[in-house]
């Protein structure tokens, strides 16, 4: 609350003005409602004068609530933004370029993350509005306002260096659909960062008018449920956990029998790869399931048998529903 303010709404009702006069003076003197309204109420007039109501600060309360609004929206919003790339590249993969959904496994932290911060950012989002209607002036928290302005001020400038590498890839003759369609998605989750930390904080700059809260949870949820659908979930994870295993047990095995005496032409017609293994301690028991295909005198093929082909990584060597790689004991 203003000291200006204050010391004026004492001093009038030390001059016997009513608190319908103060308020209408101050109203035309540009103070809003919200405004005039906190500073009388610490003020209780009686015959021997203002009196002054006890004020009990919030700062430190505020601070914490704020900033951790701040930080959970960031997350949320930040974590959209990683899950809508991630089906861009998927949708929308460049000349040349062999995405896979396998590649976006990754996205499962930002799935965890959305999971967990989502729904703190709804219920602390409706606790500030709760708190709001029940008491207008917080909606001046200095704290408040403050970390309004500089996520404000972070959107404003996503939004015109966003705009600037745009127009940089445009006349460099590098644009693409799924550069143009990043583009648009950073611009759109930034007008909604703009809407939502503009909504009600009486700052000088004002955003567009948007359901920026609902907007930002429903984004979250379709995202979510999109990288659900393509990259799966717990049962798919383990799956590809369990392919990773093998995959490494595949390639140390390979450096193994490069090495090995007993692979030599003419190459035995049948052989059991682990009779090569250095450090067969280290290999998992997937192990096991890498068998071996004598090509030709000089060819071999070593192959295992993996549950998700269909996430494999381009340049594995995957042969159906295994992975091979093929040698030549004279290389």
């Amino acid at each position: 609350m203003s000291d200006v303010l204050s010391t004026h709404i004492r001093d009038a009702l030390n001059a016997g003005q009513s608190a319908g006069t103060i308020r209408q003076n101050l109203q035309a003197a540009g103070w809003t409602a919200s405004e005039i309204e906190t500073a009388l109420a610490a003020w209780m007039a009686s015959e021997n004068g203002a009196v002054p109501r006890p004020v009990r600060p919030r700062t430190a309360r505020d601070a914490f609530f704020y900033a951790l609004m701040f930080v959970v929206f960031g997350m949320v919003a930040g974590n959209v933004l990683s899950l809508l790339y991630g089906q861009i590249n998927l949708w929308l993969p460049e000349i040349g370029e062999g995405v896979t959904s396998g590649g976006l496994s990754g996205l499962r932290w930002s799935m965890a993350a959305l999971i967990v911060f989502t729904p703190a950012f709804f219920f602390l989002d409706q606790s500030d509005r709760r708190d709001i209607h029940q008491n207008d002036a917080r909606r001046h928290s200095d704290v408040r306002r403050w970390l309004s302005a500089l996520a404000l001020l972070i959107a404003v400038c996503i939004l015109l260096g966003d705009a600037l590498f745009l127009i940089f890839t445009w006349l460099n003759g590098q644009m693409t659909l799924r550069f143009l369609v990043k583009s648009l998605v950073v611009a759109g989750l930034s007008l909604v960062v703009l809407a939502y930390f503009d909504e009600g904080r009486d700052l000088p700059v004002k955003a567009l008018r948007l359901p920026a809260a609902p907007i930002l949870i429903a984004l979250a949820l379709l995202s979510l449920g999109l990288s659900l659908w393509t990259v799966g979930g717990p049962k798919q994870g383990q799956m590809e956990a369990r392919d990773t295993l093998r995959l490494r047990d595949l390639n140390r095995l390979e450096t193994d029998l490069l090495r090995c005496d007993a692979l030599r032409a003419p190459l035995p017609a049948t052989f059991y790869p682990l009779d090569c293994a250095s450090a067969p301690d280290d290999l998992t028991a997937f192990a096991a399931q890498i068998t071996y295909d004598r090509q030709t005198d000089t060819t071999y093929k070593i192959c295992i048998a993996v549950e998700a082909p269909d996430r494999m990584r381009p340049g594995v060597g995957l042969d159906g529903d295994r992975v091979c790689r093929t040698r030549n004991v004279s290389d």
